[in-house]
């Protein structure tokens, strides 16, 4: 259950595969400068809106020009439905911030991260916004979803999950319930709110205080820790284990145990490293050092497909006759 989790919450498949590693040292191209180019503090961090204007004039704009096309079209005899007004507010909104801040579509992208659950009803990873008494925030069993997050990463882990319920002072039947009750609530909640707030207490990964010392049983290279830590601040390395698991996938490897295996790094761990980086991406959107990492992960996916091809006697179609 975990597993699919994580690996839906990242938007990986063991069958489709997933991120990749770096090899010490290497780094076959220059990272692209990091940040939109615009001066020092002149957006809300928050809104991500231009700090020479309001929130509400830059509302009343949009909403002055979309209502003006809005009502020739109907003057004209068309008929414009809810989907049809929703892409017309958008499309002002993009033009109104471009027009008052002078900036590229990079910052404008962040805008929207930002002001995703306002105009569109659905979070966005590293800016969301909890509404208070949600409902499906509320403690099952006495958990909250951060206890649940906590839990996850642990049992992730590898540390047994008797010890981890014993640890929280539950029977191993309430994992169980936990289990169905949290994933229950983010299929049901269509703002993302739950799935999202999920996916940054894991990236977050502290130290839940029932849960210290608990560590699972060394597996896998003696490496591990550095290779995390690494795996944290070394971009390449952490686009080159992506591209070594996806390909490993595809090879009918299981490529989170290749990761352990080779690396000391397990699946939870790995997961919630790449929910950091996800965050970071939305939070400072780099169009340019975004496709340049997806350029160098698939660099990545193809040298390592062609070692477990040859590790394997070849690629399977080598043997396919046409």
């Amino acid at each position: 259950m975990f597993k699919k989790l994580l690996n839906q919450l990242m938007g990986n498949d063991e069958s489709a595969g997933n991120p990749t590693p770096g090899t010490q040292g290497q780094q076959a191209a220059t990272e692209p400068a990091r940040g939109p180019l615009r001066p020092s503090g002149s957006y809300d961090p928050q809104t991500q809106h231009g700090t020479h204007y309001t929130e509400a004039d830059f509302d009343a704009e949009v909403s002055r020009r979309a209502e003006a096309w809005i009502a020739d079209e109907i003057a004209d005899g068309e008929t414009v439905d809810k989907r049809e007004k929703q892409n017309i507010y958008h499309n002002y909104r993009q033009q109104v911030y471009l027009e008052w801040n002078q900036c590229d579509t990079d910052q404008y992208i962040m805008f929207q991260h930002a002001n995703s659950m306002k105009y569109m009803g659905v979070q966005t990873s590293g800016f969301v916004q909890v509404a208070d008494n949600n409902p499906l925030l509320e403690p099952a069993h006495g958990v909250s979803l951060k206890d649940y997050a906590a839990m996850c990463v642990k049992i992730g882990a590898g540390v047994d999950t008797a010890a981890v319920c014993r640890a929280m002072g539950l029977e191993p039947v309430i994992w169980d319930e936990l289990n169905t009750i949290w994933p229950q609530r983010m299929a049901e909640d269509s703002s993302f709110t739950i799935t999202t707030l999920f996916g940054q207490y894991f990236a977050d990964n502290e130290a839940h205080p029932k849960l210290q010392g608990l560590e699972p049983q060394a597996a896998g290279n003696a490496g591990g820790t550095d290779n995390l830590e690494r795996l944290k601040t070394d971009r390449y390395f952490y686009e080159e284990l992506c591209g070594a698991r996806q390909a490993a996938y595809e090879y009918g490897l299981d490529g989170a145990q290749w990761i352990l295996d080779h690396y000391g790094i397990n699946l939870a761990d790995f997961q919630s490293v790449a929910m950091q980086h996800m965050t970071a991406q939305n939070q400072d959107f780099n169009s340019e050092r975004i496709h340049h990492f997806m350029d160098y992960q698939q660099e990545k996916q193809k040298e390592y497909a062609a070692k477990f091809a040859a590790e394997q006697g070849g690629n399977i179609a080598d043997d396919v006759e046409f």
